[in-house]
């Protein structure tokens, strides 16, 4: 239910993101997923997978959280799609816009999104301010990285699953970000206990 609802979360921000023409102060907005994911300690992926190697989890409860939150983002898209069935057409696109981008460049900008997105989570489990958040997340969207989850909403808003073989090589960019970041965090630039 947590992965469901983060899903959900990050679809809204999609949403939003999707219809505004304004993107500055759009991306700024989309901001609201993470900082509820964070507020309410919600499950998503883009948020936990950097914490892979600490193993305090089984591997496959990160794919459960996958699976959730495409659940969530996807129940969420549909509504949206109900509610302004215009959105279809711009959403689309946006998928026409990614499927342009070759494989590897969608795998380079997932894990540039994976940096951020675990620097955005370290930030608020370390200070419990929303700054990191929202710093964060408009620079990866202003970047033209690539958020699984986001992606999921756009996919399902614009009823185009051809994307779907390229939104699981964005989540496996989004993974390999965030884990190296942490490794590079906990292991090279960890100080020594002197």
């Amino acid at each position: 239910m947590m992965s469901i609802l983060a899903g959900g979360a990050v679809a809204l921000a999609g949403r939003l993101y999707a219809g505004m023409d304004n993107k500055l102060a759009a991306a700024i907005l989309f901001s609201f997923a993470l900082y509820m994911v964070c507020l309410f300690s919600l499950d998503l992926f883009t948020g936990k997978i950097g914490f892979l190697t600490d193993r305090t989890r089984p591997v496959l409860w990160y794919g459960q959280i996958f699976l959730g939150n495409f659940i969530g983002a996807a129940g969420v898209s549909l509504l949206c799609l109900a509610a302004d069935p215009g959105i279809q057409g711009i959403a689309s696109g946006m998928i026409d816009a990614k499927l342009d981008i070759p494989l590897w460049s969608l795998f380079a900008r997932g894990m540039l999104c994976g940096f951020l997105m675990y620097i955005a989570v370290v930030s608020w489990k370390k200070t419990g301010s929303p700054l990191g958040i929202f710093l964060c997340i408009p620079m990866f969207i202003l970047s033209g990285f690539e958020h699984s989850i986001a992606d999921m909403s756009y996919m399902v808003m614009g009823l185009r699953f051809d994307f779907l073989g390229a939104l699981l090589v964005i989540a496996l960019g989004n993974a390999a970000g965030s884990i190296l970041l942490h490794c590079l965090k906990n292991g090279i630039m960890k100080p020594t206990d002197r």
